[in-house]
């Protein structure tokens, strides 16, 4: 799956990865641009948890010129501080290379942890 599928769809006794006590840990060979926990939060803020796909505006995931014209940057601190066009993009082009990584999801219930295994 990709990981924005990853971060709205898995869930710990019905509640998502980011609001449960499960760390998130990864494991992968190419860092990604941001912290889990701020990709969760940017898709949090665009995606309905547990909806289906038809129910949400997907672009905000896979078209960095959609997310640069639509998407809220006031929303989340992490986005709060971009202020010019230039900055906007490349936060739009960043996140969405990060969203559409493959992932496989592995939650280790002894170790409570929410595993992000990448494949790429």
């Amino acid at each position: 799956m990709k990981l924005y599928q990853g971060l709205t769809q898995v869930q710990v006794d019905d509640e998502m990865a980011d609001d449960t006590t499960f760390t998130i840990t990864t494991e992968l060979s190419k860092p990604l641009n941001f912290s889990p926990s701020d990709l969760y939060r940017y898709v949090d803020s665009v995606l309905k948890p547990g909806s289906r796909h038809d129910q949400n505006n997907l672009k905000f995931v896979t078209d960095p010129a959609f997310i640069g014209e639509n998407y809220d940057y006031t929303s989340t601190p992490l986005t709060a501080k971009l202020t010019d066009f230039e900055q906007k993009m490349n936060f739009a082009r960043a996140v969405v290379a990060d969203l559409n990584r493959h992932v496989s999801v592995n939650i280790d219930t002894a170790h409570h942890e929410f595993q992000l295994l990448f494949v790429d």
